[in-house]
């Protein structure tokens, strides 16, 4: 019992110091990757961290049914995608990389579990938590100064814009930026001793690292961020009103500089690059492009009610559609043509010549998932596909959305599971406000609430969070710091 009082003394550090070393595994990682080193050591360092967080979160906690529970969905879950991945030809193919992919998605609601029971424990840990995450986003925002003035940043696109520092992955570092940015900016705001120049300066950093970052998303954080903060400070702490008249000015300020921005100008190449791709499409075509608009319009009016049977296509017509778009379909998306087939792959994408429906990279990547699933047996729709098969020689299909990918990789049973838990901790934002928004509406919730939208649109949008431990860790944070305002903290004795 000695030992259990001593690590409830040192949750707040032993919080802290998690967090803290996330981003410091991000830079190994990205060195070792530089050096040529396979990155192994710190795979394994990170899970030799959530296995230490397990450990201590088991120990410490006073409801260990809960880990029971979810040790049994987590194994059940498993073994109903390893079964579904022997149900097709050829077998489980590389097993380890599937299960570690496995391991990734559970780590975050896992990570939840022990960070409730840490502070279910020592409710103090809350400020440990706020600490390491304000410390993450300080060593965050150095590497990249660094790496900027080192001339070492190795950009967030390969055309050479944004600035993304001693990181790998884009998406998880711009989820992480979005998410340590407004709870840091809360935590200065709410100090006793606190100093509104390194606020603002904090501000300036904080909106200019998503700025220069080049995503939409992260464009899209510095608006949620200001707005959603200056919102917030007018509703609960009228007093700062100068504070949030500057949080305006500068959504407005990063407005007017829009179109200078790495994320525009990436759009704007990207679009040129998409337009050059229509032409070379219209051009395969050639003088048939006319007569394939014609075809086209026909086919897809075969699916209105109200359609005449003269005005859909012959089966001649159709197989001479298919022969003219074969081609372009063989260029572009050649490994959908060998492995489905050139008419299943026409049907799923509606016979299209719009450059845009199968180029686009996620969109393509579903397409892809998607008749991979159908292609499948039934048992699929339940536990998911190997993560093997979506990968055809050098081509990777793995889907760049979490939601989908979670779903096509581990079935519904998996996407439900995760939804439901997610949806608990937004179930108690909903009840927090209804039930009384005069108390649980302050400004630590709102920047847990910024953030927490800001992330779910990452997962949304990317498959940089719920997949990537070094994202899904800050969630992780989210939902625990949520948990904490809502059902631990003594807001009469605060």
């Amino acid at each position: 019992m000695k030992l259990k009082t001593t690590l409830k003394n040192h949750i707040p550090a032993l919080i802290a110091a998690l967090f803290i070393c996330q981003p410091l595994m991000d830079i190994i990682s990205f060195w070792f990757q530089e050096w040529g080193v396979s990155s192994l050591p710190t795979l394994v360092m990170r899970f030799g961290i959530l296995g230490l967080t397990i450990l201590l979160g088991f120990f410490l906690s006073d409801r260990k049914w809960i880990y029971y529970t979810t040790a049994g969905v987590v194994a059940l879950i498993a073994m109903g995608h390893i079964w579904a991945c022997t149900q097709v030809p050829g077998g489980y193919q590389q097993p380890f990389a599937d299960l570690t992919n496995y391991i990734r998605v559970v780590q975050m609601p896992i990570t939840v579990l022990c960070l409730i029971s840490f502070l279910r424990a020592n409710p103090k840990g809350f400020e440990g938590m706020q600490f390491g995450l304000v410390f993450a986003l300080i060593l965050t925002l150095a590497v990249e100064a660094i790496s900027v003035v080192t001339g070492t940043d190795p950009h967030t696109y390969s055309d050479g814009l944004g600035v993304l520092g001693w990181f790998n992955n884009t998406n998880s570092q711009s989820s992480n930026l979005c998410v340590l940015v407004p709870i840091t900016l809360a935590w200065m705001l709410t100090r006793k001793e606190r100093s509104l120049s390194v606020f603002c300066l904090t501000t300036i950093a904080g909106c200019g690292a998503l700025y220069f970052f080049g995503t939409r998303l992260a464009y899209l954080g510095i608006y949620a961020l200001c707005i959603g903060l200056a919102v917030s400070i007018l509703m609960v702490r009228r007093k700062d009103w100068k504070i949030s008249v500057f949080l305006f000015a500068l959504a407005i300020g990063f407005t007017a500089i829009l179109p200078l921005s790495p994320m525009y100008v990436h759009m704007q190449v990207n679009s040129n690059i998409q337009s050059n791709r229509q032409n070379d499409v219209n051009t395969r075509l050639d003088g048939d492009l006319e007569e394939i608009k014609q075809r086209l319009e026909k086919e897809h009016n075969k699916d209105d009610n109200d359609s005449d049977d003269d005005d859909e296509l012959t089966e001649e017509e159709r197989q001479k559609l298919i022969q003219q778009l074969t081609p372009v379909y063989e260029h572009y998306v050649s490994d959908f043509v060998d492995i489905f087939g050139i008419e299943k792959t026409l049907e799923m994408y509606d016979y299209s010549i719009n450059i845009y429906d199968f180029c686009d990279v996620r969109p393509k990547k579903i397409m892809f998932a998607r008749m991979l699933m159908n292609n499948s047996p039934v048992s699929a729709n339940f536990f998911g596909v190997n993560l093997a098969r979506f990968t055809v020689g050098e081509n990777i299909y793995d889907v760049e959305n979490d939601f989908h990918g979670i779903y096509f990789l581990f079935g519904g049973v998996g996407l439900g599971a995760m939804l439901l838990f997610m949806g608990y901790f937004i179930y108690l934002v909903i009840w927090a406000l209804v039930k009384n928004p005069k108390k649980y509406y302050t400004m630590e919730a709102a920047s847990y609430g910024i953030a927490l939208l800001v992330c779910l649109a990452h997962v949304y949008n990317t498959a940089g969070v719920l997949r990537r431990p070094n994202a899904s860790v800050f969630l992780s944070a989210i939902f625990a710091g949520i948990y904490y305002l809502v059902k631990i903290k003594d807001y009469e004795k605060s």
